[in-house]
C-alpha cells in the first residue's frame, strides 16, 4: 500500500511539471507522468473557462500560472491566469491588428516563460518582455523597426525561445535570419549572416556532432545554426512550399531531421551527417500544415492532414520511411501530446482523443467533444491540467488528475 501511494505521488509530481514554452518543456509535445484511465474514460472535468480573444496562440504554464494571448477590437491582450481557478492574475493590452486572411486572424506565437520573465511576440513583430509575477513590461522591440525584419504573409508566428542566457528570435532581415538577444535586457548579442524567408515554425534545439544547434524551418528552406558560433550555418536545404507556409516544427534524431509541410510538399527526412544534407526519403501525399510530431524510440509519431485530407495519426520508421500504421482522427488537422505512455490528441473540430500506441498501432481509449471548431493552437499540458482554445477565443482548462 505504501509502495502504491508512493508511485501515485511520484507520477502526480512528475505530471505537475511546467510547460513553459511552445510544445512544452522539451519543445516537442512530450511530458512525463500519466493520465488516469478513469479520467480518460469519463472525460476530464472542466475546471474553468475564459474568453481570451481571437488567435492561435497556445498556453505557457509555470508555477501555477497559465499565459496566452488573443485579439479583440484590434488589440492584443496577454493574459495570465491562475491554473486552478481561472482567476485573472494580470493582463496587458496593446494595439495590434486582427489581420484575418483566409482564417480568423489574431496572434499565432505562443508566449515563453523563463527565469521570472515572459516573452511575447505579436503578428506584426512586436516583441515584449514582462515580469512573470506582475506583467510589468520590461522592454519592447520591433522586428521591423529594430531588426529590419521581413514579416511573412500571415504575420510572425515563430515563438521566441530561450537558450541559456539568450533569447533566439527569427525576424529574418536580409543578411541576418536569426537574432540572439540578451534575455534580460533585449540587447543584441549576435546575428546570423544568412538570408532566409520567414516561416512560421519555432526553433528546435539539439546537439549534433558536438555542436549545440538550432534547426529552423524557414519559409523556403530548413537551416541548422551553430549556437556556439554566433549562428553560423551548419546546413541548409531548400524546401519551397506555396505561400512560404512552412509551419510544422522539425524533429532531430541521430543525425537525421524529419520535417513536413502542406500544399503538395508532404514530409522529408534529411541526413545531415555529411558535408551536404541528403534527402533520404519523402512522401508528397503525407502533409502536415502546422501539426507537431515527436520521437518514440527511433520512430516519428504525429498527425498527417490538411484542409483537403482527413487527419491521420501515424507512426513511421525515421530511417526508412516505413509507415508502421495510420489511425483516422476527426477533422483535417490535430495536435498531439504524449503524457507518459498516453497520447492526447486534440482535433481541429474540438474532439479530445485519448489512447496508447506501439509499433502495431493506436488503441483508442475514449474521445470527448470538449470545444467547438476550429482549434488550431496545440494542446498544452501542465500543472496536471490541459489547456485548450478555439481560434475565436474560447479557452478551457481540464483537470487530468482529479475526477
Amino acid at each position: 500500500m505504501k509502495t502504491s501511494l508512493l508511485t501515485t505521488l511520484l507520477v502526480s509530481t512528475c505530471f505537475c511539471q511546467d510547460w513553459p514554452q511552445y510544445l512544452g518543456p522539451n519543445g516537442d509535445g512530450t511530458v512525463e507522468g500519466e493520465i488516469p484511465a478513469k479520467i480518460q474514460q469519463l472525460g476530464p472535468k472542466k475546471r474553468w473557462e475564459a474568453q481570451i480573444g481571437t488567435g492561435c496562440s497556445s498556453f505557457a504554464i509555470s508555477q501555477g500560472k497559465a499565459i496566452t494571448v488573443g485579439n479583440k477590437d484590434n488589440q492584443d491582450t496577454l493574459w495570465c491566469f491562475d491554473t486552478k481557478t481561472g482567476e485573472v492574475i494580470w493582463k496587458k493590452t496593446y494595439a495590434e491588428d486582427l489581420a484575418p486572411k483566409y482564417y480568423d486572424g489574431g496572434p499565432g506565437a505562443t508566449p515563453t516563460i523563463d527565469g521570472g520573465l515572459v516573452y511575447n511576440l505579436s503578428k506584426s513583430g512586436r516583441l515584449s518582455c514582462h515580469d512573470f509575477q506582475t506583467g510589468e513590461e520590461k522592454w519592447v522591440l520591433s522586428y521591423k523597426d529594430d531588426f529590419g525584419g521581413n514579416m511573412p504573409t500571415w504575420g510572425y508566428s515563430a515563438s521566441p525561445l530561450v537558450y541559456g542566457e539568450l533569447l533566439i528570435c527569427l525576424p529574418c532581415d536580409k543578411g541576418s535570419a536569426m537574432v540572439a538577444l540578451d534575455k534580460k535586457t533585449g540587447k543584441v548579442e549576435w546575428k546570423s549572416k544568412n538570408t532566409a524567408r520567414p516561416g512560421y515554425a519555432a526553433p528546435v534545439f539539439c546537439k549534433h556532432q558536438g555542436k549545440e544547434m538550432a534547426i529552423v524551418f524557414h519559409g523556403r528552406s530548413i537551416v541548422g545554426y551553430d549556437l556556439s558560433s554566433q549562428g553560423e550555418v551548419v546546413f541548409s536545404y531548400e524546401w519551397r512550399t506555396s505561400y512560404d507556409v512552412n509551419a510544422s516544427n522539425p524533429v532531430y534524431h541521430d543525425g537525421k531531421v524529419f520535417f513536413a509541410s502542406g500544399y503538395g510538399m508532404g514530409y522529408g527526412v534529411l541526413d545531415i551527417q555529411g558535408d551536404e544534407p541528403k534527402l533520404l526519403h519523402r512522401d508528397r501525399d503525407s502533409p502536415m500544415i502546422f501539426q507537431n510530431a515527436f520521437l518514440v524510440g527511433d520512430d516519428i509519431l504525429g498527425c498527417f492532414g490538411d484542409k483537403r485530407r482527413k487527419a491521420e495519426l501515424f507512426q513511421m520508421d525515421l530511417e526508412t520511411g516505413k509507415l508502421l500504421w495510420k489511425y483516422e482522427i476527426p477533422g483535417s488537422r490535430a495536435s498531439t501530446v504524449k503524457v507518459g505512455e498516453t497520447l492526447a490528441v486534440l482535433s481541429e473540430d474540438g474532439v479530445l482523443v485519448f489512447g496508447k500506441a506501439d509499433e502495431k498501432g493506436f488503441i483508442e481509449s475514449s474521445r470527448h467533444q470538449v470545444l467547438s471548431k476550429l482549434c488550431w493552437a496545440p494542446l498544452a499540458v501542465g500543472d496536471g491540467k490541459a489547456f485548450l482554445r478555439t481560434n475565436r477565443g474560447s479557452a478551457i482548462c481540464l483537470d487530468l488528475l482529479e475526477e
